[in-house]
Parts: structure tokens; C-alpha cells; sequence
């Protein structure tokens, strides 16, 4: 009916309106990477970054400088405390990487520097700064550690026996400044000023060209970290480069969709258009990094972050398409959500988190929480007795966070109870999701995603028209199921014993239709008994229908004209106003 219709259309356009915000940020594309066509993604990938030369392998520092005990852009030495037998320190070289030989664009050489650590543990560990400074160390010890100490980072690192490799981002027809300055690097104008072919792969030069030198096999595991321009480094560079084994890129990237709607500044090289729109968007780049071959992942950003990327609950856009994307592979993408913080910086949780993901010493929740409701349900979920770890203790405390719940649900911070009451009603209109955070004081968490399934109090059955011959069955889940076995049938059950079903069918993968051996009667009713037999019927997820017992039919329950007197429309086909009065449309004009 053409009524109806422009009734329904109506709606939907207001229903979009209303949900603006959520339905900007969830046009976050399909993943196209898997595991078949990694190779080929990463290929493409790097011929758009560096052109048809392809990965540059013979970039090359111009020179190393050992056992410096000075730093550039930086007015003290910060590493004499830590240096052997004091602490783990051995020396520190410097690298010198030019990024062109135009020294107009590029008048400064990119100042790496690697830290040796006396007990090794013959693993290397990048640290990328962004963009407000001129080396790494400057950003670890002016804003990591707000002049405090030596470093957040680098001394955390070389505690643990890695090898680090500390690169800073590159500056455009200007020098670095001392220290740590913001908004001084003219990355926007690189782009503008159109002098290169391939300008997103000079982002990439200084890093390459220490790899190089240090020579990748020389270690058993390369590791990456970054913060901001670091972090959107680190977001990238794993794609290109299979032999990072394990990133952590921090407060550095989302997905286009999520960030124009977010947070819509940043620098060019962020949105470079033939790869990050015209090729993969970041959450592929994320599932990119985990594949070919199988490696980990684990981005970091910060709630309370006075910069960007920050926000509660922006994971939920794209964090478990990532997962599912890497199922079966053995690659690995995880999120985590530093609380502790109100700076843009790398905190000292976020490298107690990191260190002990390399451990692989991770927690995990026993039983999920429910993730399905009905109207007026109540919902419990008890997550300290759920969570698990390694040597973890009764005594040992945890730290809850909500980041995302329905009006109707709450959260105990002190025992870690989730519990409330679901909206009465016998449909919940729209999707209400679960976002929590449980961690201990070691660094092991678990961030639970679920986005909660409407689930009917009780199933409904109806019949159409004046057909009392087939009866339509609305079961406890939509759009849930695709396909039954006829055998199935035999599992329900009449209080007329007369009735049978003849055949059982879906339709529109959300409704089971009965065709009946005879016309119901008005006292007729229905249950079913199936769920421990041969042939239960089954969702898409493999969760069988639950047994209940006999429910009424409302017969015509769907009838062939809603019309009442009085009523007008508009008749889209004869252009003209119509009313009913009763028995026909007439015609107003």
C-alpha cells in the first residue's frame, strides 16, 4: 500500500535523524584484509607509501656516533643514574638519517638513538616520539614525565634488558626546537607544497634507515611503541614491516568514520588520501599488522587525553571487527583504556599494561555476561568472580569502570556487581551496549564488549488474513535464524490433538511459519518441547530454542486493511488527497 509506505519512510528518516551522532561514527568500512590476500594488501600498501622502488632497503644513517653523553634538543644528560653498575644502561649511539638531500625542505638530519643495555635480553624495542619534538628522549622526559625523572619509557625498557631504538618524527623547512614545542613541524605544508611524488614515505625514512643499519635478524623479537605522531606511526609502519612482531600504538589513530566525527584535526600525512581512504582505512591497517604473519597488537589510548582520541567508548566502533577479522589466524588485536591520566603522554600504567602483554600474562573472564534482555529482566553479573589471571589472589584488589551501559543498568564500584532492571516493555526499541573494564594492580585487564540482543519475554504466534490454515511464530531472537529441519516440526505440541504441521519454514530469517493440517480454532494454543532432542531448532549461532509450553494464537492478527473512516492519504500514482469512508478511498480534489 503506497499509504503505508510513506508512513514507514517517515519514520526511518526520523529514527536517522535522532541517532545522527551513532550512525556517523559506525560507517566504519568492511575489513577487506584476511589472512589470503594479506601479502597482496601489503604489496599495494607499500607501493603507495614509497612508489614502484618499492621498500627502501638501502636507506642508511650517514653516520653513528658511539657512546654519546649528550642529547640532541635537550639541554641535560638524563641517563647517568641508570648508567652500569648503577643500572641496566651500557651506552647510547646516535644515529644521523637525512631525510632528502634538498637541504632547503629538510635542513636538519633525524637524530635516532640506540640504548644498549648491559643484561640483554636480545630483544629491540622502538620508542617513536610525535610531533612536539626533536628526539624521543625529549618527549619521554619534558612531557612523559613532566621533567620529573628520566623517562617513562626508554628507562622502563632498558630495565627490562631490551635494546631501544628512540626515532622522532621528521620536521619540514625548519629545525626542530629545543626541548619539547608543539605545532612546529610544517607537515600539513609538505603535503600542500606537492614537491614529492611518494611524501607519506619520508615519515618512515628514519625509522627504515636504523632498521637497517641495526640489521632485523640480529634480535629474536622487534618490538614498537609510540605516542601520537609516534602512535600514528606505529599505527602504519607494522603493516609495511612483518618483522614487528608486537606494537602498541598510543593515542595515535582511529578509523576515518570514527575520527572525522570525533576528532577532526591532525596533520596531512593522518588522511593522505591514496592510502588511508582510497586503500585501507586504519582498522584494516590493524588487521594488516596482525597478519602475514601472525602478530599482536595492542592500541592504547587515553580517556581523559586534553589532545584527542580520547572518549570512553569510540573502541566500540571498530575494535571487535578488528578481533573477528583475525579469528583462526593467530594474529592478535587488543585495546586498552588508560584511566589514569589527563595529559597526552605515555603513563606509567600504560607501561606496566605493555610490559606485561609481552609476557603474555593476560587475564580473561570465565563466564561473559548475558547478552541478551527482554523487557523488565533483571540482569546481574558478578565480574570479580569472573575475572582470572595468573597467581591472582582473593586479596588481590581490581578496579572497575563502566564505559558504556543502557539508562537502565549500573555498576557496584567497589564489588564489581553489574545489575539493574531492563525497561519494561515487550520490545526494547533500540541497541543498547556493554562496555566494562576490569583490571588488577599488575597490569592484566579485560575490556568486555557486548552489544545486547532484544530477546522477547515470550514467543508469539498470529495467523494472517482470513488464513487460519498457516500460523506465523515470532521466536525469542530476530533476524536470528536461516534454515530448519523439517524434523522439527514433530516437537510441537497442541491442546487440540487433531492439529499437526504439515511443513516448517523460515521466513526473512526472523520468523518460523507453520502450514497446518486443518484451519485453528480461536481456543487453540501451541507449545513446544525440542530443545534436548535430535533436531532442535537452532539460531545462526548454534543456541537452540527454548522449550516452552502451550501459547496462545491470535488469529487475523495481521489483517489485509488498516484503514479507518476518516482517514486521508495521499495517492502517489493519481497525484491527488484521498479520504475513507468506510468502504473506498475517495477522492478529495
Amino acid at each position: 500500500m503506497k499509504f503505508g509506505f510513506s508512513i514507514f519512510r517517515s519514520s526511518l528518516i526520523l529514527i536517522l535523524l535522532s541517532n545522527q551522532l551513532i550512525v556517523s561514527a559506525q560507517r566504519v568500512g568492511k575489513i577487506k584484509v584476511t589472512e589470503a590476500n594479506a601479502r597482496f594488501y601489503r604489496d599495494t600498501l607499500i607501493k603507495r607509501i614509497f612508489g614502484p622502488t618499492g621498500f627502501p632497503y638501502d636507506a642508511m644513517p650517514d653516520a653513528v656516533v658511539s657512546n654519546v653523553n649528550s642529547i640532541d634538543y635537550l639541554s641535560t644528560f638524563p641517563y647517568s643514574g641508570i648508567m652500569y653498575p648503577n643500572g641496566n644502561l651500557d651506552s647510547i649511539d646516535k644515529l644521523e638519517v637525512t631525510i632528502d638531500a634538498n637541504t632547503t625542505n629538510f635542513p636538519s638530519k633525524a637524530k635516532l638513538y640506540l640504548f644498549h643495555p648491559h643484561n640483554s635480553n636480545g630483544k629491540l624495542f622502538i620508542y617513536h616520539s610525535g610531533h612536539c619534538a626533536g628526539t624521543a628522549i625529549a618527549e619521554d622526559v619534558i612531557n612523559n614525565a613532566g621533567n620529573t625523572s628520566n623517562g617513562v619509557v626508554i628507562p622502563k625498557l632498558i630495565e627490562q634488558g631490551y635494546t631501544v631504538l628512540a626515532v622522532p618524527m621528521v620536521h619540514y623547512q625548519l629545525n626542530p626546537r629545543s626541548g619539547y614545542s608543539c605545532g612546529n613541524n610544517r607537515h600539513d605544508q609538505l603535503f600542500s607544497d606537492s614537491l614529492y611524488t611518494y611524501p607519506l614515505g619520508l615519515f618512515f625514512k628514519p625509522l627504515i634507515a636504523g632498521l637497517n643499519a641495526l640489521g632485523r635478524s640480529n634480535y629474536t623479537s622487534i618490538y614498537m611503541m609510540g605516542l601520537s605522531g609516534g602512535g600514528w606511526t606505529t599505527s602504519v609502519y607494522p603493516a609495511i614491516d612483518s618483522t614487528i612482531s608486537m606494537s602498541f600504538p598510543v593515542a595515535g589513530s582511529w578509523p576515518i568514520a570514527v575520527r572525522n566525527y570525533y576528532y577532526s584535526a591532525g596533520d596531512a600525512e593522518q588522511y593522505y588520501a591514496p592510502v588511508f581512504r582510497n586503500l585501507l582505512d586504519y582498522h584494516e591497517l590493524y588487521t594488516l599488522s596482525c597478519l602475514a604473519p601472525a602478530r599482536k597488537m595492542l592500541q592504547i589510548n587515553n580517556r581523559y587525553d586534553a589532545c584527542c582520541f580520547n572518549g570512553a567508548f569510540q573502541h566500540l566502533y571498530y575494535v571487535d571487527s578488528v578481533a573477528k577479522a583475525l579469528e583462526g589466524t593467530g594474529g592478535e588485536f587488543n585495546y586498552y583504556l588508560d584511566e589514569t591520566g589527563y595529559q597526552h603522554v605515555v603513563t606509567t600504567k600504560a607501561m606496566q599494561v605493555i610490559l606485561k602483554y609481552t609476557e603474555q600474562d593476560r587475564a580473561q573472564l570465565v563466564n561473559l555476561p548475558e547478552d541478551s534482555v527482554y523487557g523488565g529482566m533483571s540482569y546481574y553479573y558478578p565480574i570479580r568472580s569472573n575475572f582470572t589471571a595468573q597467581q591472582l589472589t582473593d586479596q588481590m584488589p581490581l578496579t572497575y569502570s563502566m564505559l558504556k551501559a543502557p539508562e537502565w543498568m549500573y555498576m557496584n564500584y567497589s564489588t564489581g556487581e553489574i545489575f539493574g532492571q531492563a525497561t519494561p516493555a515487550t520490545l526494547i526499541p533500540n541497541k543498547d551496549t556493554i562496555s566494562f573494564k576490569v583490571e588488577d594492580s599488575l597490569g592484566r585487564f579485560v575490556i568486555c564488549n557486548l552489544t545486547l540482543v532484544k530477546k522477547r519475554g515470550s514467543p508469539y504466534f498470529f495467523t494472517m488474513y482470513t488464513d487460519s490454515q498457516t500460523v506465523y511464530f515470532l521466536p525469542f531472537y530476530a533476524h536470528a535464524m536461516q534454515s530448519v529441519n523439517q524434523a522439527s516440526k514433530d516437537y510441537f505440541f497442541f491442546n487440540n490433538p487433531s492439529l499437526s504441521i504439515n511443513n516448517i519454514s523460515i521466513v526473512n530469517n526472523s520468523i518460523i511459519k507453520l502450514d497446518l493440517n486443518m484451519p485453528l480454532s480461536l481456543t487453540d494454543s501451541i507449545g513446544y518441547n525440542g530443545m534436548n532432542d535430535r533436531y532442535p531448532i537452532t539460531y545462526n549461532n548454534g543456541a537452540k530454542l527454548d522449550n516452552f509450553g502451550l501459547t496462545d494464537i491470535v488469529i487475523n492478527a495481521v489483517k489485509r486493511d488498516y484503514a479507518i473512516v476518516g482517514m486521508i492519504r495521499f495517492n502517489s500514482e493519481t497525484k491527488k488527497f484521498e479520504y475513507f469512508n468506510g468502504v473506498a478511498w475517495i477522492n478529495m480534489n
